[in-house]
C-alpha cells in the first residue's frame, strides 16, 4: 500500500511561488506523487488560501490557476466538511485553520501531514495513527526507504 500525504498550505505555497524555503523539498514531494511513488493530497481550503497569499505576493493569478490545474491531475484535492469541522472544534490547539487542515488530513487517513508550520507540528500523538512532518524530513525519510 502507497504511502498517503497531506500537504500543507505552507507547502503549496513553496511549491507555487519562487525563493520560498521549502521549494525544493515541495517539488521532490509532488514528483514522488506524479511518479505514483506515494499518494498525496491537498485540501481545497489550502488551494484558497495559497491563491490568495500568491496574489499578495504578486504572483500571475493564471500561472496559479494553470499550476493548479496541473495538480490535480497529480495530487487529490479533498474538502474539508463537517466531519473536519467538528473534529477541530473539539480539539482546540490554538489555530482553528491547522485544525481544520489537520483534520483534515487525519479523516483521510494520511500516513503523514506534511507542513513547515512549527505549531502544527506539535500535533503529533501517540494515539493518532498519522505523523506530521516537515517537507524536508519526509523527503529524507523517502529517499531512505
Amino acid at each position: 500500500m502507497k504511502v498517503r500525504v497531506a500537504l500543507d498550505t505552507n507547502v503549496l505555497i513553496d511549491l507555487l511561488l519562487e525563493g520560498r524555503p521549502g521549494k525544493e523539498a515541495a517539488q521532490q514531494i509532488v514528483s514522488a506523487a506524479q511518479s505514483g511513488a506515494i499518494e498525496a493530497q491537498v485540501s481545497t481550503q489550502s488551494i484558497i488560501d495559497a491563491a490568495y497569499t500568491c496574489r499578495k505576493q504578486g504572483a500571475n493569478i493564471e500561472a496559479f490557476r494553470e499550476a493548479i490545474r496541473k495538480m490535480r491531475t497529480i495530487v487529490k484535492i479533498s474538502a474539508i466538511d463537517w466531519i473536519d469541522l467538528a473534529w477541530a472544534l473539539a480539539h482546540d490547539s490554538g489555530d482553528f485553520e491547522d485544525d481544520m487542515q489537520y483534520a483534515s488530513a487525519y479523516n483521510s487517513v494520511c500516513d503523514y501531514f506534511i507542513t513547515r508550520d512549527k505549531a502544527l507540528q506539535q500535533l503529533n500523538d501517540p494515539y493518532i495513527p498519522m505523523t506530521v512532518i516537515t517537507p524536508k524530513e519526509f523527503v529524507k525519510k523517502m529517499l531512505a526507504d
